[in-house]
């Protein structure tokens, strides 16, 4: 096993006691990586890191898994090509309103989910969901599940870019968390001055020129101040 911090091999290997996944030679390596380990890897349990790696080993391309991901990318690239009104909601698979009942194809337990007209559109990628699906409780954190109020869109979200928010672990596609250039708002960013690049710069996601945060928050699971109480 390597060393995370210094990529040497490990003649006695330490695992982080919190994430029990990234590994360390010595104490002093845990130490340095620490300030940058404790925003992204560690804000996982063990058992989400091992549910992601159970998916990872039967996701590849030619595995199961990895083929059914390729069949649902090319269905909404077809989707995405000629995009017609959808009949239920993409996140809950609840019936719009205006939708006629299928005895073959629906469910009579799953109920209406309202409007479609009164739902969310993204104009990128044709995700569409009811209300239900956009409230905050159902945008929490799931190893399996997507939350249903991001779109599939990788830099955005229903058009607005992420890289104008603070950093989030829902950030994303169905598959890829988004770590490209953010430059959220500094008083609202949760972050503090220091986290930010000294000069402004052309965003490579937007193509603005702002002040973006250090390379070393892209791949932060959430705000600077929600971690301040993390110690190992």
């Amino acid at each position: 096993m390597r060393c995370h911090t210094c990529k040497k091999e490990c003649e006695r290997p330490q695992k982080c006691s919190k994430c029990q996944k990234t590994v360390y030679c010595i104490r002093d390596c845990q130490i340095v990586d620490w300030k940058q380990h404790k925003r992204s890897v560690c804000l996982k349990s063990p058992q989400e890191h091992q549910v992601e790696k159970m998916l990872k080993k039967i996701s590849g391309p030619n595995d199961a898994m990895g083929r059914l991901f390729q069949m649902e990318n090319l269905a909404w690239a077809a989707r995405v090509r000629d995009p017609q009104p959808t009949r239920a909601c993409d996140g809950c698979f609840r019936l719009w309103d205006e939708s006629r009942f299928d005895s073959d194809e629906d469910d009579e337990d799953t109920g209406r989910c309202g409007s479609r007209n009164s739902g969310k559109r993204c104009g990128d990628c044709d995700w569409t969901v009811c209300r239900d699906c956009l409230r905050p409780e159902f945008q929490e954190r799931n190893v399996l599940e997507r939350p249903t109020g991001q779109c599939r869109c990788l830099n955005s979200n229903f058009g607005i870019p992420y890289c104008t928010m603070t950093t989030s672990y829902i950030h994303g596609d169905q598959h890829q968390s988004y770590t490209g250039d953010r430059h959220p708002e500094i008083s609202t960013s949760g972050y503090l001055e220091t986290a930010f690049e000294d000069k402004p710069r052309k965003c490579k996601n937007c193509g603005e020129r702002k002040i973006c945060l250090k390379k070393e928050h892209r791949k932060d699971l959430a705000p600077q101040v929600l971690l301040e109480g993390i110690s190992h």
